[in-house]
């Protein structure tokens, strides 16, 4: 069977193209608490947190810094298992690295924004963004990054890297509905330079040692800007195209309809639809799979309680392995509020994880090119939960939060026996009667000082218990690979007398385990990672700064991976102009 790809998606998502963020007209909604429902729809204050420092470039929520102009970011969210909440550092080799955010420090007075950089290791950046409003209720943008190094860590030039992006969205505005659409392409080249020193010489050309990756992608949404409703919605869809340099494809079609009916002021009824779609081919053999998912839950609340239960129901369909199997999990959850700062929290739930290999390839780059990889949904049996979380409204939020979960099909990235600087896909707990119990600890907490200091704690505890995997030179291990027990970030960012911003960012994972076949019969322990950097960002004026940033000040050429040594102490000097 050819591959080809349906022009049905194609259409319908181009229905959901055009349009404009919520970001650009938050401020004429009303205002809420801190949330964790999936859902998020009602016009509350709710705190939407992301640090000024990260370093992907979205559109988002800002909070206004009313003493001087200038706007912070937050970001608060709910732990899943999926690679997108994986701690990835800012080091190249750890993980695939975004283009800084390019959002003017004085907030949205400068639309466009060109920064250039350059440093050790042949680093050279460029960034830009262009940004019109062709009418008062329209937004329309222009993103563009460029970020490679020439030489890397082992090798010189073969464990260097390259990525490019170009990103064009449009926002739109009316009194009834919000239009977000963008069409975004991005290149990524990697070589596969975990091995010795001395195996180079035995590749003829560097090409040899390329992977490289082509993404396209298309995505819209729409929904309700009335305030006041009783019906409330959001209506998103895109399509993803992904490929490598050999013959590796996939599409992924995926839509999300997420609608909330408010029944009485104390009385809401939720509904959730999902679909995602893709079709791969590995090795000139194709496949399609495909993930439904339909959530009904009802929420009770009054001043003090909120309770909130229904159903996740979900269906996966694979066509190689003939699988069609729906899946019923039950949802519970109580909130509780004994004091107008502090909630309590408890729930059950359970859910099944669309996994892919636009996923994959995202958390690591040198999966084998050739070997189709095993593609197989995770699936969480049961989840149970509770914690505390809280705010004083004015420089403190905090969460903590205790789980203990049941999961089969637990992904995890494996050194290929015939090359090791190649990974694979193997998965633990196939069997569904023996599921891999994993107890989290996680939480988070932001403290902000006036205008002057934003500090952001980050942390993600797991504990492994009944690790099976079914392959029988994998019998004796009962570690996860490659997977971390503990991940912590602490970044920050701190202005001196209103030109100079200081970062200093801290990145701890432990707990890694590595396992090759043809070394050891058992899981060895990776060294503990401990990432240091620091930016210092000076404006000269409100529309040109200058910038110096050092990555791995320790530096500790670390491995993520097995093989795989990240760059030792590594530095950009970067200069930014605004209009």
């Amino acid at each position: 069977m050819k591959f080809q790809m349906k022009t049905n998606p194609l259409i319908i998502c181009s229905v959901l193209m055009l349009g404009v963020s919520t970001s650009l007209f938050a401020q004429d909604k009303k205002e809420g608490n801190i949330q964790n429902d999936d859902i998020i729809l009602e016009k509350e204050r709710k705190i939407v947190l992301q640090p000024q420092i990260s370093r992907n470039f979205e559109p988002l929520t800002e909070i206004e810094n009313t003493q001087k102009g200038r706007k912070m970011k937050y970001e608060f969210f709910d732990r899943k298992w999926d690679a997108t909440n994986n701690t990835l550092l800012t080091t190249s080799v750890i993980g695939p690295r975004e283009g800084d955010e390019l959002v003017s420090s004085f907030g949205p007075k400068f639309k466009n924004l060109v920064k250039i950089g350059a440093g050790n290791y042949g680093h050279t950046l460029l960034n830009g963004h262009f940004g019109f409003t062709p009418k008062e209720n329209q937004f329309q943008g222009v993103y563009i990054n460029h970020d490679a190094n020439r030489r890397g860590p082992v090798s010189m030039g073969n464990s260097s890297r390259n990525e490019n992006e170009a990103k064009v969205y449009s926002k739109t505005f009316t009194g009834n509905y919000f239009l977000d659409g963008q069409i975004s392409f991005k290149r990524t080249e990697n070589n596969y330079y975990g091995r010795p020193e001395t195996a180079f010489a035995s590749v003829p050309f560097i090409k040899d040692l390329e992977i490289a990756y082509n993404k396209f992608n298309y995505s819209g949404s729409i929904s309700n800007s009335k305030k006041d409703v009783k019906w409330d919605y959001i209506a998103t869809s895109g399509l993803t195209y992904l490929t490598n340099n050999y013959t590796s494809k996939e599409w992924i079609w995926d839509s999300k309809l997420q609608g909330i009916l408010r029944v009485t002021d104390n009385f809401s009824a939720y509904l959730t639809g999902e679909m995602n779609m893709s079709e791969n081919t590995f090795a000139f053999v194709n496949n399609r799979r495909e993930l439904y998912r339909v959530k009904p839950t009802f929420l009770y609340k009054n001043n003090r309680l909120a309770v909130t239960g229904g159903l996740n129901i979900v269906n996966e369909k694979d066509a190689n392995i003939s699988l069609n199997k729906t899946r019923l999990f039950p949802l519970l959850k109580v909130d509780f509020k004994p004091t107008d700062f502090l909630h309590v929290f408890a729930g059950l739930g359970g859910e099944t994880y669309f996994n892919s290999y636009n996923q994959y390839t995202s958390e690591n780059n040198w999966l084998d090119p050739r070997l189709a990889p095993s593609l197989q949904n995770t699936t969480q049996t049961s989840n149970i939960y509770g914690g505390i979380k809280g705010s004083n409204e004015r420089n403190l939020d905090f969460e903590l939060k205790f789980g203990y979960s049941e999961y089969n099909n637990l992904a995890m990235f494996l050194n290929s026996t015939s090359d090791p600087s190649h990974f694979e896909m193997i998965y633990a707990n196939t069997k569904v009667e023996k599921s891999a119990k994993v107890f989290n600890m996680s939480g988070q907490v932001n403290y902000q000082t006036f205008d002057k200091v934003l500090s952001i704690l980050k942390y993600d505890f797991n504990t492994y218990q009944d690790i099976v995997y079914d392959q029988a030179d994998l019998s004796t291990i009962n570690k996860p690979i490659h997977r971390p027990m503990m991940s912590l970030s602490f970044t920050n960012s701190i202005t001196f007398k209103d030109k100079i911003i200081v970062s200093p960012d801290l990145f701890y994972i432990s707990g890694l385990y590595s396992f090759e076949k043809s070394l050891t019969p058992k899981a060895e322990p990776l060294d503990d990672i401990i990432d240091l950097n620091l930016k210092v960002n000076y404006l000269i004026t409100k529309k040109f700064n200058i910038s110096v940033s050092a990555n791995n000040l320790l530096g500790k050429n670390y491995q993520r991976y097995l093989n795989y040594t990240s760059q030792g102490l590594n530095y950009t000097v970067g200069v930014a102009y605004s209009f």
